[in-house]
């Protein structure tokens, strides 16, 4: 995915949390909570921040989320699924709603036609509807505004895959990866590209580097098996095809593939199992194919496609200071499609922006019914409930964060600052910083820890901690004036 920058048309973002500190008998400790309080909201605001920048992972500074690579050797089977019977008014739909992705992505060409994301989208939403043509065409032209782009070099690369063209393909992968070594799948099309080649060991050598880079990718381990096949080295093969299965256990062509391998190595009771297993999923697969066909919305995956787009045009209109027209195609695409993530994630941090509190909860709370073990979407609904002095929901938040994430220091140190800005719950607050600190040993973990013992009358651990926070920050003037307090203090 691609962060850009917010438009300077929106507001500045608000603190992640606020709340009222409780009133102390002496000024001394008036001090130190006040010094306490800026430094938990500062902190919060950063925090905000950076889990914001850690949803929305750049491959470069400008350019925008690309498609995730379909599998390149498709399943076949004997029977195919029956298809679907015409219907004119699904068919006029569909072609309404293929327009309108067209027409928005050439509105923002016209709009910003110098702009490499503008030309790069617009040759999506051709490659999105199958016309490799006209994709080819902007996709290249955005290329021209931008040579270092490796999304566009490996979309030019799948197209001249699909056209047969396996040495271009090979060459904009190879440039792909020299401007990106990280692009997703991109080891595994150059391998696919090489066994059309008929360069078998030179495939090997890329698949062993895509499963060292992404070690659950299936597609790998099956074409692996495949090529070793074709090598007629049969042990690696079976050995690639079981690893593909334990990935994926109803990975039906793997069971083919193992099948195969098992038989060339004479043992027939593994084949034979696995050519069971292979018929029965071969089968479980043309039935649900039937009823896919049957149940499924139609429009369902152009509505998915058009609400791809939509997200990703919005963004380039926020980027160039438009943050009226993002919200309203991310508003579109949201309605489109009932489980994109991103452009929910963007509309609501655009909401946080503009202090759209009860907007942003809505959309998080979505969040979590499309993806329950997402702790981000925990965190902010943390944070807004907070603002909104809603203290009970805020708790119920963070313990959430805790729940689905306890490895990451997020929950544990909102938990944390919740608690000592209620003063409430002070030893559990403790508890949850020194947490935080085992978990990531920041500044502002010590910080926070800092708080928490000189709460709960720990000074002895207030001083530690506080001067673990100066050493890993000397330059935060916050951390060294709290340190003074806490020294001053009998």
């Amino acid at each position: 995915m691609t962060k850009h920058r917010a438009s300077k048309k929106s507001g500045k973002k608000m603190p992640a949390s606020r709340h009222k500190p409780h009133a102390k008998p002496t000024r001394k400790k008036n001090l130190l909570l006040l010094w306490i309080i800026i430094c938990a909201a500062m902190i919060a605001v950063f925090i905000t921040i950076s889990l914001l920048g850690t949803t929305q992972k750049s491959q470069s500074s400008k350019q925008l989320p690309q498609t995730n690579a379909a599998s390149v050797t498709p399943q076949k089977s004997e029977q195919e699924a029956l298809p679907a019977e015409p219907n004119p008014a699904v068919d006029e739909q569909d072609r309404t709603l293929r327009k309108e992705q067209l027409d928005v992505a050439r509105s923002l060409l016209a709009a910003f036609p110098d702009d490499t994301n503008a030309a790069f989208l617009v040759g999506m939403a051709y490659f999105e509807q199958g016309n490799v043509v006209d994709a080819e065409e902007y996709l290249e032209k955005s290329l021209k505004f931008q040579p270092l782009r490796a999304d566009a070099c490996d979309h030019l690369g799948r197209i001249a895959l699909l056209k047969g063209q396996y040495d271009t393909a090979m060459m904009l992968f190879r440039r792909a990866i020299e401007i990106d070594p990280g692009t997703p799948g991109i080891h595994f099309r150059i391998a696919k590209a090489q066994v059309f080649l008929g360069k078998l060991e030179d495939a090997v050598l890329e698949l062993k580097k895509d499963i060292e880079l992404f070690p659950e990718a299936s597609d790998s381990y099956s074409l692996l098996g495949e090529t070793y096949l074709q090598l007629k080295e049969f042990q690696k093969a079976k050995e690639n095809f079981e690893a593909a299965i334990r990935i994926k256990p109803d990975y039906t062509k793997a069971y083919y593939g193992h099948a195969t391998a098992c038989a060339r190595l004479g043992l027939k009771d593994e084949s034979k199992e696995s050519q069971q297993k292979f018929k029965q999923l071969e089968a479980e697969d043309q039935k649900a194919g039937r009823h896919w066909r049957q149940v499924l919305e139609p429009l369902m995956v152009t509505y998915g496609s058009v609400a791809h787009t939509h997200t990703d045009i919005g963004r380039v209109y926020n980027e160039h200071g438009y943050p009226d027209k993002a919200e309203q195609l991310w508003q579109k695409a949201a309605i489109l499609d009932p489980n994109n993530i991103e452009c929910r994630f963007l509309l609501s941090a655009l909401y946080l922006k503009n202090r759209k509190l009860p907007e942003a909860l809505k959309l998080y709370e979505q969040l979590t019914q499309i993806d329950p073990e997402n702790g981000v979407s925990y965190f902010f609904i943390g944070n807004i409930n907070a603002q909104l002095n809603r203290f009970d929901e805020a708790e119920k938040a963070y313990k959430k964060v805790i729940e689905v994430a306890p490895k990451r220091s997020d929950g544990y140190r909102a938990l944390a600052q919740l608690y000592l800005q209620l003063n409430r719950n002070l030893p559990d607050a403790k508890t949850l910083a020194s947490r935080a600190v085992d978990l990531e040993p920041a500044a502002m973990h010590y910080f926070i820890l800092a708080a928490a013992c000189d709460k709960n009358g720990d000074r002895t651990g207030a001083l530690a901690a506080i001067g673990r926070a100066v050493d890993l920050d000397p330059d935060n003037t916050q951390y060294r004036r709290t340190q003074l307090l806490i020294q001053e203090k009998k």
